[in-house]
């Protein structure tokens, strides 16, 4: 593969009421080391000030392409972006407006992607450095044990902010419906684990900003431990056979993608299985060697009595 090609990144940016934190995420995208960018941007109906700011931000270096739109939820925004672009050969990725980019993101996503064979099915994704709403350190998200469809089934390791993909896996992801996915970063990792290739960088690439609009948050240890015991609890006490989430998703995600090998339907398969009454020996004995992996130990071992009560 010539590494020495530069394919133009086109960088996905989905907008709601992003007024406190979108100059700063704009401009970390215009101080990017790697030139060759194309920022698309479709707000989702703000009615604060963010339009005004995205449209008073603006680079010689790297154009802004700006959609208003009506409020449809991040997902569809997200996937109305991807649907919208189109450019044999080069990259996507996608970016939310309350982060800040490490100067030398998209460049380090490019050279990894394209020193693979096949650049067009590879996912890149990286560590997360947590900052408060003053950029003021906070910690850094785990590294994963494992990344692959068995961990992919129950965890996303690969947060929407530091991927970067190229076009087949944008053809993939279209594919699904928005309504089956519990996030269109998580739908990713699953195609890009089912079908291309998945490339975990342990650099944190951006400062991911928790405040209390954040999407995702980040709990610091023994409060998200706490919180995980009473979220158990709390189950335990009302009862709520719901099912595991992401199960659910993944089961979806094989019934769109009839093509998904047999090997990774059989994991999926088996978690299904073990659902309903007169399973419990054989969830008992499902726990003690699992097929599915989350990175973080105690997220992990919450799986278990997910599984064993039936639940998932």
């Amino acid at each position: 593969m010539n590494t020495d090609i530069q394919p133009r990144v086109n960088i996905l940016l989905s907008t709601y009421n992003g007024e406190q934190f979108i100059r700063a995420q704009l401009d970390s995208l215009f101080a990017q080391t790697y030139s060759n960018i194309l920022v698309h941007i479709r707000d989702d109906g703000s009615v604060d000030s963010t339009v005004d700011l995205i449209r008073a931000c603006t680079n010689r270096k790297i154009p802004v392409i700006l959609t208003e739109g009506e409020n449809i939820g991040v997902i569809p925004s997200f996937m109305q972006l991807l649907g919208n672009v189109c450019r044999t050969g080069e990259l996507y990725a996608f970016c939310d407006q309350d982060d800040v980019w490490r100067p030398e993101k998209v460049s380090r996503a490019v050279e990894q992607i394209m020193q693979r064979p096949q650049p067009e099915k590879v996912l890149y994704c990286t560590r997360l450095e947590y900052v408060d709403e003053r950029l003021n350190h906070l910690g850094y998200s785990l590294n994963p044990r494992a990344i692959g469809f068995r961990n992919a089934v129950v965890e996303n390791i690969a947060t929407g902010c530091t991927v970067v993909f190229g076009e087949r896996i944008r053809q993939w992801i279209l594919e699904g419906d928005p309504a089956d996915m519990m996030m269109h970063d998580w739908w990713a990792y699953l195609v890009a684990s089912a079908f291309g290739e998945v490339v975990y960088d342990n650099f944190p690439s951006i400062q991911y900003r928790q405040h209390g609009n954040t999407v995702t948050a980040w709990e610091p240890g023994l409060v998200k431990i706490r919180a995980r015991a009473h979220g158990l609890i709390r189950r335990l006490k009302m009862r709520e056979h719901t099912g595991l989430d992401s199960l659910n998703q993944a089961i979806r995600f094989v019934e769109t993608y009839p093509n998904v090998p047999v090997d990774m339907k059989r994991i999926v398969a088996r978690l299904v299985a073990l659902r309903g009454k007169n399973k419990f020996w054989q969830r008992v004995r499902y726990i003690m060697y699992p097929e599915v992996l989350r990175t973080n130990p105690v997220e992990n071992w919450s799986l278990k009595p997910m599984i064993l009560l039936g639940w998932h």
